[in-house]
């Protein structure tokens, strides 16, 4: 056989075997992370205001605590504690307004109990006419 042809087989073989591993389920499942979807933030001319609006999905595979900060001028001004059971979803709708929004932008931090750097942050740039 030549040089060439021994090579060739040697690479299906170590293809194979990257499948075979491939196939045998990944080394860690995606499924077991907490986190944000729906996320949104709209303007309301009408009401002066912007709401914003997201869903924390707790899939890590037992009930977890949370806190949700909103800061703005490295000011924390409101901050909520909620529980989301294992596989449920906790929808919040937060409203900001003009004497709320310092420097133009609010920041959201998310932290799971018990840990000292948020899972998300989040600024939002947020202006009033």
């Amino acid at each position: 056989m030549s040089k060439l042809r021994l090579a060739f087989l040697a690479s299906l073989v170590i293809l194979g075997i990257l499948v075979v591993l491939g196939l045998s389920g990944p080394l860690t499942s995606l499924e077991k992370f907490s986190t944000i979807c729906r996320e949104s933030a709209i303007k309301d001319e009408e009401n002066n205001q912007w709401i914003i609006q997201f869903d924390i999905m707790n899939k890590g595979g037992k009930d977890t605590n949370y806190l949700i900060e909103f800061s703005t001028g490295g000011e924390v001004y409101y901050s909520e504690p909620v529980l989301v059971k294992d596989g449920g979803k906790f929808t919040i709708v937060h409203h900001v307004y003009p004497e709320t929004a310092k420097e133009g932008k609010i920041n959201l931090a998310i932290y799971k109990e018990g840990e000292s750097t948020p899972f998300e942050q989040i600024t939002y740039p947020v202006r009033f006419d």
